[in-house]
């Protein structure tokens, strides 16, 4: 399996979507690899700006799921006192705890070391051959029932409304 990833390597919070974003066009190089690529601050606005309303949906979801996380939780982004200020200044950049990852990421490899993997929606969580392997507690959501691994709807306000955001944060502890 491959991957390519944008955010910290060392995350605690990854999600995994099925296509990358434009980066190349965006940033002006190619997206690199199996590797983590660190943006930075401008990076999700420029990514917005060329990949259009889909990725900016993407990066809002995403932003609003820590945000909508316990204030206790580990994840939880206490440096911030918006989800927007986090998105803006902190998302997927070194040092934040998130990872995004594309393609055909090994998420049981990942999962091993800890944190949370949650794979965006159904259709990618059977590509990357673990849906079967999971617990379907609704037509929504599915969690490993050895691996720290959730699966939900894709990062979309429709498939992910903030009341599915809520439901997925309970699933998350």
């Amino acid at each position: 399996m491959s991957f390519t990833a944008l955010g910290d390597s060392k995350a605690i919070f990854s999600v995994y979507i099925e296509k990358s974003p434009p980066f190349e066009k965006a940033i002006g190089s190619p997206l690199p690899l199996e590797t983590h690529y660190p943006l930075a601050t401008g990076d999700i606005f420029a990514i917005n700006q060329t990949g259009g309303n889909g990725w900016r949906k993407v990066f809002n979801v995403y932003a609003k799921l820590l945000f909508a996380l316990p204030t206790t939780h580990r994840s939880f982004p206490d440096a911030f006192d918006s989800w927007q200020s986090f998105r803006d200044a902190s998302l997927l950049q070194e040092n934040s705890g998130t990872a995004l990852y594309f393609g055909n990421a090994d998420i049981k490899e990942n999962a091993r070391f800890g944190g949370l993997h949650i794979i965006a929606g159904r259709t990618h969580a059977k590509q990357l051959e673990i849906a079967g392997e999971c617990v379907w507690l609704s037509e929504s959501f599915a969690v490993h029932p050895d691996l720290p691994v959730f699966i939900c709807p894709y990062f979309d306000y429709r498939q992910l409304s903030n009341i599915k955001i809520e439901q997925l944060v309970k699933l998350l502890g």
